[in-house]
Formats: structure tokens, sequence, C-alpha cells
């Protein structure tokens, strides 16, 4: 048994009454307690011991085995554990205090299974050894005289003598030690407010409302706060501890410098931008799950930071001329907005209140996908392009443009707020361009968090329908092959209901369709003839359409011919090395005759595609 050398030793000793034997000196010797052995090397001794047992015929045997063995992170030395004089706090009173703190959810834990670690963690925590011997930290305020008496004080020039015996300061040694760094590091929620002064940031900010930290140190930080706080300020250092999952190399791995895994956050900045960088942090997360951050996460949210700056540079470069350059915000006239004007403040409202819930529920993973997809799918990829259209229309008013101008800043007003705490950057660049309401303040950091307006449940569900028929022609178009700059005639059928709405966007939806000349009927049997035409049928909602076939102008022709002449190539290559492949002798003696069979039947195959591929090459000749 080594109790002084081994924490298992130490507790079995404890429990039998056996003596606390230090063999070991501070530089790995064996010190006078060790005999014959003493001051020879700790693994010198080892071997001089193992040496004299096998001499004394006591060496029963000796097995090689693997054993884990602490070592320094730096210089890899094997660690040796040995008792030492150390200063402890007795945290039972403190642990107390904080389960009573968290069971009477006066501070919430988040997410809810890590209490059961936290409970773990309090009702076995053992006293805290807080003595360090390090070079940097704060100093233990113990003093020691000649004769042995130790003077603690919290006086900062520490104490004017001994208090035991009256010796002068000048006799007395500080404890060379410095305090472990988790206590420092347990202070920090008050002793960064100006504690033990009475300062206003300590009465205005302690306690806090969220600590964030990853869970790994739930005990190691969180833990200390909670019981320094309690037992120095009175009170619980905040209300809600959130944790976060630990961040991971692209592959699962832990990073560590050591294994080289590492992303510099300063050379991602660099590459990236700092918002980038925030994002991709976040996007995709869950509270306490692990998350993995690679090149791809961070060009994503690079590529998602310029989607938004290059849609505030369309917004700012279409403002009306009717409207100053310096004009301050205001909200657009409602009598001219249209539908896709009304959609897009009813889907403003629905992400506001999808923000509002995300953070109070401290969902912010889900925070970052809803802003994403509404300000890149919704505003970028719908309300601009649908403006683009309506702006562009000679036939839209003055009053009308300036009207959709408004809506879409804002928009870009209020997804800028919603995402400036994700991407404080871009987002302040930006809203310093754009027209302000007269008591904005300069910054968008000090504005005020946006408020949700009225839903338009009929626009949405409408404006809807209309993007819905649009992507299901996309849709068609790309699973039929047709060229994306091929303009196809389409056949409508809209219901009443939809009528006004679809006559407001037509043009909208023969710019982002690709289609036209657009045919509007109101019973779907009228699109009988287009079907019967080969046309490609698409559903939308309530909306039903006929895709046409291409419309053959010489242009259409030519990337057709172009089309199939490459698709003609390729088949008479593969036809070719199947007719080889059956022309060898080899093959057709030595294969299994269901192999053989199969390549016959896929060279018919790929004659009767060439055939095809041949034929209508034929009727583009013909002029069909």
């Amino acid at each position: 048994m080594t109790p002084a050398h081994d924490a298992t030793d130490l507790e079995i000793a404890r429990r039998h009454g056996l003596p606390f034997v230090t063999v070991l000196d501070e530089d790995g010797r064996v010190n006078a307690n060790g005999g014959p052995y003493a001051g020879l090397d700790r693994f010198e001794a080892r071997t001089a011991i193992l040496r004299d047992l096998e001499a004394a015929g006591d060496l029963v045997g000796a097995t090689p085995h693997e054993l884990i063995l602490g070592r320094c992170q730096r210089s890899n030395d094997v660690i040796e554990p040995m008792l030492r004089t150390q200063w402890f706090i007795r945290t039972a009173p403190l642990a107390e205090k904080a389960l009573a703190a968290t069971r009477s959810r006066r501070t919430i834990i988040l997410p809810a299974r890590f209490e059961a670690v936290w409970e773990h963690w309090l009702t076995n925590i053992r006293d805290w050894n807080v003595s360090r011997q390090l070079w940097w930290g704060h100093r233990i305020p113990a003093w020691y005289c000649p004769d042995g008496h130790v003077t603690v004080t919290d006086d900062p020039a520490g104490p004017t003598g001994c208090a035991v015996c009256g010796r002068p300061a000048a006799e007395l040694e500080q404890d060379p030690d410095i305090f472990d760094t988790w206590y420092s590091s347990g202070l920090w929620p008050f002793s960064t407010l100006g504690w033990p002064e009475e300062t206003p940031d300590l009465r205005r900010f302690y306690p806090s409302t969220v600590m964030e930290t990853a869970y790994d140190i739930i005990f190691f930080w969180v833990a200390r706060m909670m019981m320094l706080g309690l037992e120095l300020m009175g009170e619980v250092p905040f209300r809600y501890v959130y944790l976060s999952g630990l961040v991971r190399d692209p592959y699962g791995q832990k990073m560590s410098k050591t294994k080289g895994n590492v992303v510099d956050p300063l050379e991602t900045i660099d590459e990236f931008g700092a918002d980038a960088l925030r994002f991709a942090l976040v996007h995709g997360t869950a509270p306490g799950a692990d998350s993995r951050l690679g090149r791809a996460k961070l060009e994503n949210a690079r590529n998602f930071a310029n989607k938004l700056w290059n849609a505030a540079r369309f917004v700012l470069g279409a403002r009306p001329d009717s409207i100053p350059a310096d004009a301050p915000r205001t909200a657009p006239d409602p009598a001219h907005l249209g539908p896709a004007e009304r959609w897009l403040r009813s889907r403003l409202a629905a992400t506001i209140v999808a923000a509002d819930r995300a953070i109070a529920d401290f969902a912010f993973g889900e925070l970052t996908r809803l802003l994403y997809e509404a300000i890149w799918g919704e505003y970028c990829d719908w309300a601009l392009e649908l403006a683009k259209v309506r702006l562009a229309d000679p036939r839209t008013s003055l009053a009308e443009r300036e009207a959709t101008w408004w809506t879409l800043v804002e928009g870009l007003d209020t997804y800028l707020r919603l995402l400036h705490p994700l991407m404080p950057f871009v987002t302040e660049a930006i809203w310093g361009a754009i027209p302000h309401q007269a008591d904005d303040p300069e910054l968008l950091i000090v504005a005020d968090w946006p408020t949700a307006g009225e839903r338009d449940a009929a626009a949405e569900a409408e404006v809807g329908s209309v993007l819905e028929l649009v992507r299901a022609i996309r849709n068609a178009r790309t699973e039929a092959g047709i060229e994306p700059g091929q303009r196809l005639p389409l056949s409508l059928a809209v219901p009443d209901s939809l009528s006004a709405t679809v006559s407001a966007l037509r043009g909208a939806i023969e710019r982002l369709a690709r289609v036209g000349p657009v045919e509007v009927v109101e019973d779907p049997a009228a699109l009988a003839p287009a079907r019967a035409a080969g046309g490609l049928t698409v559903l939308a909602g309530p909306l039903e359409a006929v895709v046409g076939q291409p419309v053959a102008d010489e242009r259409v022709l030519a990337l057709e011919r172009e089309r199939l002449e490459r698709d003609l190539a390729e088949a008479e290559a593969r036809l070719a090395a199947a007719r080889a492949r059956l022309a060898n002798p080899a093959f057709l003696e030595r294969a299994p005759a269901a192999i053989v069979e199969g390549a016959r039947a896929r060279e018919t195959e790929l004659a009767a595609e060439v055939d095809r591929i041949r034929g209508r090459l034929a009727e583009l000749e013909r002029g069909g």
C-alpha cells in the first residue's frame, strides 16, 4: 500500500488507520524513508528492488501488461502523485445551497437532462483543493512565520504581523501557491462588476439572466460560480444555465492543439469573416448536442452573408426616382400594395413570431434555420424577384412602385434587426445605408427589436399557390430535360378565388417560370387539348396547368439539335461497345447464359434509343 502516492490507496489507508508514508522527494528520487534505496531515481529504484527480490528468491514472476499512466502534456514526464500541504474549501455547505437553488427553480439548467449530471456532481462533491503550484494566478493570501503560525488576511497589502505571535510582517513569508483557475473563474459573475465594492454595474447586472457554456464544464465552472455567488453575494449568479455542445472537427473529433485539428478563429475570420464564423457556430445546433465545424459550413455562412449584401444592393439601387435618397423611411401605403407585397408583410410577421419563440425557448439553432430560410428563400428568391417584375412593368403606377419599394425596405430592415445578434457586422453596415424612421438610433445594436404585425392569411395562401405553381413548372421542365432558357406556352386553369392574384402576378409567372404566352381558363376541362398535344401537367394547390411543347423558333431548334446530337453521340458509343462485346467469342462462350441474354437485351434497347434520337433529328431537319 502506498497511501501517500495513490488516490485509491489513500482512501483505503484512511479507512484502516494506516500511516501515510512519503517515499519520493520533489525531484522524483527516493527519500530517507526508502532505506537502502534512498537517493536513487524512482526508475532506478524500481529496477534495483526487482533485482533484489529476485536475488532473495522472493520474486514469483514478472508479466508484461499495459498500464495507463498520467503524463505531463508539455514534457511527457510520468506524473507521480504525492501528499502535499494544500489549501482546501469545505464544499458540502456550498453545494447544498447550489442544489437548493436549482431544485427551487431559482436557476434553471437547459437542456433539462443535465440536471441529473448537476445533482450527481454536487451530491457526491468532495472538499475542493484550491492550491496550485503554478507561476501565474491569484496568490493564496496566507503568510507563515518562522514559528509555524499561519496568518490569513483579505487585506491586499498583506498582514501587519503574525496573527498568533505578533512577529512583524517583514519576517513572514507568503505561501508560494496560487488559487485554482476555477476558483478565480468562479468569482467572474461579480468580480468583473467591481466586487467587493458596491458598484452601479454590480447592482444592475448581478444576478445576470443567462449563462452559456459547454456542458463539459458544468461542474468545473458553473458549479463554482453558483457556490461562490451564493456564498459571497447571497444570490444565484444567473437565472438560466444554457449548456451548448462541443464544437468538433468535420470528422466528429474533439478539437485539440495536440492533434492539430483546431480551427484558428483569426485565420477563419480573415478568410470567411467574423459573421460567417458566428453564424456557422450556431447554425444547425441543438442545446447540449455536439456540432461539427468544417469548411463547407463556413462557406455556406459566408454565402449567406453575401446573399444578404447583394439583396441590400438591389433594394438600394431599385429606389424610384420619386423618392429622395435621404427620405426617412415610411410605411408603404396599403391602398397601393399588390398581393406579393401583402404576402411579404405577412411572412415578416410570421418570422418575427417564430424568432421570438425560438429565442424564448433557447432554440438558437432553430433561430438561424428560420432566418436563413426566410431571408434567402422567401425574401431573396421570391419577394425580390416578384418586386423586380412589378417595378419594371410600365403599367405599374408611381404610387404602386413606391409602395413596392418601401415594402422591400421594411422587409430588409426587419430581417437586419432579427439577424443582428447572429451576424452583427454585416447587418450593422447594411442598416447604416438603408432609410431609417425619424426616431431610429444611429446604430442597429441599440435599435428596437421588431414587433409582429397582423398576418394576412389570404395573401399567404393565394401567393403561396402561385409560388408553388412556379416551382412545379420548373420541376416539370427539369425532369423533361427542357433547356432552362426555352420559353414554353402555358395553359392555366384558375378558380375564381385566385383570379385576381393570378392576374396581378401573371408577369411574374411568365418571367420566373419561363413560360408564355399564358392562356388562362376557368374550367380544368379546357386543358384537355394542350394535354393531348403532349403537354406536361402540373398541379399547385387549386391551380392546374399544362406546360406546352417548346416554341419552335430557330434559337430553340438550334439548342434542341445540339442537345440531341450530343445524346446521339453518347448513345452510339454505348451501342458500339455493346455490339463489340457480343461480337467477342470468348464472352459468348464463357459468360453465364443470363449475362449474355442481358447483354443482348441491352443492345436492343440502345439500338432503339439511337433510332428515336435519329428520328427526332430528322424531324428537326424537316422543320418539325
